[in-house]
């Protein structure tokens, strides 16, 4: 597992999606230096969600369905599984570095916001909250990480880089949305629980759009964690029994 999660890494490290996923977060972030220095950091830490919440995110949706579809767009998955046949390892592997990684750059941009965008915007009235920031750092994480492992397993689902990040967009930024209209079964969507536990990190009664809470955090956390299985138990079940062309 360990080096299979080593060449994970590599291919991480040197081909140019995740370079340039990480230039277009960086940029973000510089954006929020900016913002600071002009505007200061806004209500409640504002500058954390716009300039490093939002890129992270979607950062971690392209780089889930990257890394799951990398060796479908390069055709590599036959040379992947001579060295190493064993496929839920590889899944596995996959699944443990995006995750690793979506937790460190979250962490690390996070932690470098709180600390640059203080300094930045110390020339406005509204000062950094370290607890809120704390906060927000944990509903991100929650975020981040399922957007990853979604995207990831959906990718291995389609067998498509293209296909899974496409159908990962419209499936969180569309379907969701309309699967949570539905009378009864709408309360039990993955967007639902999402909300519920990041209103309950973030201890706010209401969310964007003027959300509240649905359900009891750990109902939503096993609704969320059940919503996740179930699409890596899904790609896993399409990796291991398509032939591999």
């Amino acid at each position: 597992m360990v080096v299979t999660m080593r060449a994970e890494f590599l291919k991480v490290n040197s081909l140019p999606t995740p370079f340039w996923t990480g230039v277009a977060m960086l940029v973000c972030f510089l954006g929020g230096v900016a913002a600071t220095v002009a505007w200061g950091i806004g209500e409640d830490n504002a500058v954390l969600d716009i300039a490093i919440g939002v890129p992270t995110m979607i950062g971690s949706l392209i780089l889930g369905s990257w890394l799951a579809g990398v060796e479908f767009g390069q055709n590599t998955l036959r040379r992947v599984l001579s060295a190493d046949p064993r496929r839920v390892r590889l899944v596995l592997a996959k699944l443990g570095v995006v995750v690793i990684i979506v937790v460190a750059a979250t962490t690390v941009l996070m932690v470098a916001g709180f600390l640059v965008y203080s300094l930045t915007g110390s020339g406005h009235p509204a000062g950094m909250d370290e607890e809120l920031a704390l906060r927000i750092l944990g509903a991100s994480l929650v975020t981040n990480v399922t957007y990853a492992v979604a995207a990831l397993a959906l990718t291995l689902l389609t067998r498509s880089m293209a296909g899974g990040m496409t159908i990962a967009f419209v499936f969180f930024f569309v379907l969701d949305g309309l699967l949570s209209l539905l009378p009864k079964v709408g309360d039990y969507t993955i967007g639902v629980a999402q909300t519920d536990i990041i209103l309950a990190i973030r201890q706010q009664s209401e969310g964007l759009f003027e959300t509240n809470a649905t359900n009891d955090t750990a109902v939503s956390v096993l609704v969320l964690a059940g919503w996740l299985l179930a699409f890596i138990a899904a790609g896993l079940l399409r990796t291991v029994r398509t032939e591999v062309k």
